[in-house]
């Protein structure tokens, strides 16, 4: 019986943190049209990274996991001509394995 608890803990817990994430991206995307100052934004960014890796966990990945994973996908974007000059993936690697040495 402890285990049926255990597991309704955590599909509860895991479809909480899918609310959550959904909610805080409609929050984000409201904020576009809102925020003057960006602090909205940059609340409702923080908060979908955070709970990311909080629902990876409950998923049964751990943060280190999800780290590398997201390394490789930036590695193949690097790869990827038709993103390259759009956004900042190879900065985006560097700061994620400079954080890694601290």
């Amino acid at each position: 019986m402890e285990n049926n608890l255990e597991i309704a803990k955590n599909i509860r817990n895991i479809e909480n943190l899918k609310i959550e994430i959904l909610g805080k991206i409609y929050s984000l995307l409201k904020a576009f049209n809102e925020d003057e100052s960006g602090e909205v934004l940059l609340d409702n960014l923080c908060d979908i990274l955070i709970s990311t890796y909080l629902l990876g966990e409950k998923l049964g990945y751990d943060f280190d996991e999800i780290d590398k994973a997201v390394m490789k996908k930036l590695k193949i974007q690097i790869i990827d001509k038709n993103f390259k000059e759009d956004y900042n993936f190879s900065g985006l690697e560097r700061y994620i394995k400079g954080r890694k040495r601290e």
